[in-house]
């Protein structure tokens, strides 16, 4: 169990590195705004974790869309490298929170509006396969 944990860890921490290389060779607003859109969800996220850690059956709403984490930012996505050092940021507490977690948190539960009961592990490998999602979605933006 605990090397599924790692494992989805690892692969949030593959994502900025990915982010990187990819802008490295070239960049659009498109994939601009993409990025935005993964440190948004970052941040939603790890609210939702931390509720979900501290309150004993949470009850969780969906995440915001796409749109509403947007008309939500606070600062344009049009800047490459303050985009990526926010994503930094999003992603380095987020990871932090989760190397902390006991084999026990990671199984503390909520109640999903529409899924039923989550844990807190079916909400990382939720936000996995989003970045996994994204990182196809930049690819193909900045190609």
């Amino acid at each position: 169990m605990l090397d599924n944990y790692q494992d989805l860890i690892e692969e949030l921490l593959e994502t900025p590195k990915a982010v990187r290389e990819m802008l490295a060779e070239g960049t659009s607003p498109e994939a601009l705004a993409l990025i935005a859109e993964l440190r948004d969800r970052d941040i939603a996220v790890l609210d939702r974790l931390q509720r979900l850690t501290r309150e004993r059956n949470a009850y969780l709403r969906p995440l915001p869309s796409i749109d509403e984490l947007a008309a939500n930012r606070s600062a344009p996505a049009d800047n490459a490298e303050t985009l990526l050092s926010s994503l930094d940021t999003a992603r380095g507490d987020l990871v932090s929170l989760l190397m902390n977690l006991t084999l026990k948190d990671w199984e503390r539960s909520g109640t999903h509006e529409i899924r039923g009961e989550v844990t807190v592990a079916d909400e990382v490998e939720e936000h996995v396969e989003f970045d996994e999602a994204h990182i196809a979605d930049i690819r193909k933006a900045v190609s």
